[in-house]
């Protein structure tokens, strides 16, 4: 009687522990899941990040073309393309797939990525404006078409958000996924 108590009782406790184990795996699970998820976004940062530095380059030298005469309409709309192949092929996926895993990230990441759709946004529209602004007034040197110079002024502040935002927000969460992956007790 005492040796079938105590095989009863040690089924128990490998039973026991047994679904111990499956519930450690399956927070182990959660934890690979949750660490995918933010190495995804880390990665979706840093490219939001690159198009923001390469959109700022053509902002800029649009920004300085509109301050001087004889720069080529075809030179300025040049810029203005590889603005918007930039933010249509490579900056507009990237911030839909941060809008749609935002929430499964730790709070300060979700403030970042909202910084980051607000100056994408805002970059596209005045990237748009600037090619109407352009469009609409094709007699007019863009030296002084004053809404084509505010709307490139506006692409170079909302690329410069974009790049600090991003940069950023990479730094410190390729940092925070390290030490997680090292094993730190760190705060999500």
């Amino acid at each position: 009687m005492v040796k079938r108590l105590a095989m009863v009782t040690v089924a128990i406790v490998l039973v026991g522990s047994m679904a111990g184990r499956a519930e450690a795996r399956g927070a182990d699970t959660h934890t690979r899941e949750q660490v995918a998820v933010e190495k995804e976004a880390i990665e979706l940062v840093e490219q939001v990040e690159e198009v923001g530095w390469d959109v700022r380059y053509h902002a800029e030298r649009l920004a300085q073309f509109a301050q001087t005469h004889g720069i080529s309409r075809w030179t300025h709309y040049h810029h203005l393309d590889q603005i918007k192949a930039l933010v249509n092929d490579n900056l507009r996926p990237a911030i839909k797939r941060l809008a749609e895993i935002q929430v499964q990230l730790p709070e300060w990441k979700q403030e970042s990525i909202d910084r980051m759709l607000a100056s994408a946004r805002e970059l596209s529209a005045d990237a748009s404006s600037a090619y109407i602004a352009k469009a609409e007034n094709v007699n007019v040197p863009p030296a002084m078409n004053e809404d084509y110079k505010k709307f490139v002024g506006g692409m170079t502040s909302h690329a410069e958000a974009l790049v600090k935002t991003s940069d950023a927000a990479h730094s410190f969460a390729a940092a925070h996924l390290k030490a997680v992956e090292a094993g730190l007790n760190v705060q999500k």
